[in-house]
């Protein structure tokens, strides 16, 4: 019942929130609002989670992170072709009598320093051969962001037909204001005849000043626990 009664006040608390929040096509405001009522949403489903015991506090955080970062505004979209069919397949040794090869070579944040209401890039280096060279194939991207155990926010699935080579793909996602400190990941996976190749990249997240106020650092790190 104490559940059900809670269910009905977050129902009650987004509706208000989303109904005071303005309308803007300013990516920056839109950032700001979207991550309120997330947060909120978020906080209040922790809680619910949690119930009433020490838990409610390791819901509450783990529901206002993922809340806040539902108000993360994506961006544009870019890929190039890095390396052609010939010069991927000499670098990978790769021979027609292998069939299809899929590898994600890199995934990684950029830039190193993130302004509040300034887009960052999610970007991801990846692979695909086939032994019919001119057949395009297609490719499906997911981009991923996970606190601990549990994912805060997937970009995707976008599919896109590849002709064999190397591509480097960037996702424009500009961060909420109230993006928690801490050790992140960012998860990046492809998907193409019937294979699925993945790859992690841990960075750490720390607030620190500058001339517009404070902006966050992005570290690179090796694992979740450094």
């Amino acid at each position: 019942m104490k559940r059900s009664v809670s269910g009905v006040l977050v129902v009650t608390l987004v509706v208000f929130l989303i109904g005071c929040a303005p309308q803007s096509t300013n990516t920056e405001k839109g950032a700001g609002y979207g991550a309120l009522a997330g947060a909120g949403m978020g906080a209040l489903m922790g809680q619910i989670i949690g119930g009433d015991t020490k838990g409610t506090v390791i819901g509450m955080a783990v529901g206002a992170a993922a809340g806040a970062m539902v108000g993360a505004m994506i961006g544009n979209y870019r890929d190039r072709q890095e390396r052609n069919a010939m010069e991927t397949a000499r670098m990978y040794n790769y021979r027609p009598s292998q069939g299809s090869m899929l590898h994600l070579e890199d995934v990684r944040v950029e830039p190193e320093i993130i302004v509040p209401g300034r887009p960052s890039r999610l970007v991801m280096t990846y692979v695909v051969l086939e032994p019919n060279a001119s057949r395009p194939i297609p490719v499906t991207e997911r981009r991923q962001i996970i606190s601990g155990q549990e994912m805060l926010k997937e970009i995707g699935p976008k599919t896109v037909d590849r002709a064999p080579g190397t591509y480097l793909t960037e996702q424009e996602v500009t961060f909420p204001r109230d993006l928690r400190e801490g050790t992140y990941a960012m998860k990046g996976l492809v998907e193409a005849n019937g294979q699925m190749s993945q790859k992690d990249a841990y960075f750490r997240v720390a607030r620190i000043a500058s001339d517009s106020g404070y902006a966050f650092r992005i570290q690179k790190v090796d694992s979740p626990a450094n």
